[in-house]
C-alpha cells in the first residue's frame, strides 16, 4: 500500500490514538497531510478511487507546462471553444498564448482551456498519456486519467492521497504555483477587449494563510478540492471528494483541525519521486520474469473501472507488470525523469 499500510482502510477515520476528535468533514474520501515532511495527519478512505472532476487540471498542468513556452501562440478552434461543461470563455480562430490558457485552466476551470493546452502539447490522447506517466512517476497508482480536464468519463478516477501526491509536486512547480494563488486575471476577449476571471477556490483572500490550489464538481464526483495552506512556514495540503456542500468547507475544518494540533502523530507519507522509483526498482527485481510478456496497460484500464473500487480490485501482476514496463521503457512511463526544481513558493 503506497503511504503505508494503515492507509489501506475504507470507511473509517485513520487518525493517532492520541490526537483530538476529528471534525465532522462532508466527503466520501479525503486527507490532510504536512507538504513538508510528507507527513499524513489523518484521512479517510485515502485509496478509495473516485471521480476527481477538475481536480485532475492539476495533472494537466504537471504533465504540459513543462514542456510548453509561456509565450507560444495557440490559434484556437471551434472544437476547444464547444467543450462541454465549465468554459473561460475561448473564441474560435483568436489567438492565444500558452500563459494565457494556463490562467484559463487553473482559475477559471475552464474545459475549453484544457482542451486547447492538450492540442498545443501534442493532442488530447499525447496529453493523457503524459498524464498518466506524471501520475506513475509521481506513485500516484489509484489515478487513470482520461480526459485533460476532468468531465465525468468511464475509467477516469483517482484518490484523496494521489491528488495529495499530485497538489504537492504542482505547489513545487512555481508556473503552477503562481497561478493557484492568483485570484483575478484579465482574459482575453474579443476584438482586444479583456474580461475579468475569477480564482474558483473560495478559500483564497478568506481563510489565513490559503495559498491554492483546485476546485471541481461533476454530477458524478460530486465537489471535489485540493487546497494547500502556509502559515509560520509549515505548508499543509488536504483533498477532498466527494462533498455534497462546497468541498472547500470541508476542507478548512480540516486545517482548523490540524494546525490546533501540530504533534499529531502520523498515520502515513506521502511518497516522494525517487522513493516511488527505488519501490519499482524492487518489485520488478522480485517480479517473475516472464511479467514484461504480459499487456499491463490492458489490465490497468480494465481493472479501473468503477468508483469506490479498493486497491485490492488491481492484481499486484498488474503492479508490477506495469512497473516493469515502465522501468523497461515499454510504456514510457518517465519514472526515471527529474523535473527541474523550480524557485516557487514552496520547495520540498
Amino acid at each position: 500500500m503506497v503511504g503505508g499500510e494503515e492507509l489501506a482502510a475504507t470507511g473509517v477515520p485513520l487518525v493517532s490514538s492520541t490526537a483530538p476528535p476529528l471534525p465532522v468533514v462532508d466527503a466520501q474520501s479525503w486527507l490532510i497531510a504536512d507538504a513538508g515532511t510528507g507527513d499524513v495527519l489523518a484521512a479517510y478512505s485515502p485509496h478509495e478511487r473516485r471521480p476527481p472532476a477538475s481536480t485532475i487540471k492539476l495533472l494537466t498542468a504537471l504533465a504540459t507546462g513543462a514542456g510548453l513556452d509561456p509565450d507560444q501562440t495557440y490559434v484556437a478552434t471551434e472544437e476547444d471553444a464547444s467543450v462541454e461543461g465549465s468554459r473561460v470563455g475561448i473564441v474560435a480562430s483568436q489567438t492565444y498564448t500558452v500563459d494565457q490558457l494556463l490562467h484559463g485552466l487553473i482559475l477559471a476551470s475552464g474545459n475549453d482551456a484544457a482542451h486547447a493546452i492538450a492540442e498545443v502539447a501534442g493532442g488530447q490522447d499525447v496529453t493523457v498519456d503524459k498524464m498518466n506517466d506524471e501520475a506513475r512517476r509521481l506513485g500516484a497508482f489509484d489515478t487513470k486519467a482520461v480526459t485533460p480536464h476532468g468531465l465525468d468519463s468511464p475509467g477516469q478516477l483517482s484518490s484523496a492521497y494521489d491528488l495529495a501526491l499530485i497538489g504537492r509536486e504542482a505547489l513545487d512547480d512555481e508556473t503552477i504555483a503562481r497561478l493557484a494563488g492568483t485570484a483575478v486575471y484579465d482574459f482575453p476577449g474579443s476584438d482586444g477587449a479583456t474580461f475579468q476571471i475569477q480564482n474558483q477556490n473560495r478559500l483564497l483572500g478568506s481563510y489565513d494563510g490559503a495559498i491554492g490550489l483546485k476546485t471541481g464538481y461533476t454530477t458524478l464526483a460530486g465537489h471535489t478540492f485540493v487546497g494547500a495552506v502556509e502559515r509560520d512556514g509549515r505548508v499543509l495540503i488536504a483533498t477532498v471528494l466527494g462533498s455534497e456542500g462546497r468541498a472547500e468547507d470541508a476542507a478548512a475544518a480540516l486545517f482548523d483541525w490540524a494546525f490546533a494540533t501540530p504533534d499529531a502523530q502520523p498515520v502515513g507519507h506521502l511518497v516522494a519521486p525517487d522513493e516511488v522509483e527505488a519501490m519499482v526498482t524492487e518489485a520488478v527485481d522480485e517480479a517473475d520474469g516472464d511479467i514484461l510478456g504480459r499487456n499491463p496497460l490492458e489490465d490497468y484500464g480494465d481493472a479501473l473501472t468503477s468508483p469506490g473500487g479498493s486497491s485490492d480490485d488491481v492484481p499486484l501482476v498488474v503492479w508490477l507488470s506495469l512497473a516493469a514496463a515502465a522501468l523497461a521503457g515499454g510504456l514510457g512511463f518517465a519514472l526515471r525523469r527529474r523535473r527541474p526544481k523550480s524557485s516557487g513558493r514552496y520547495s520540498r
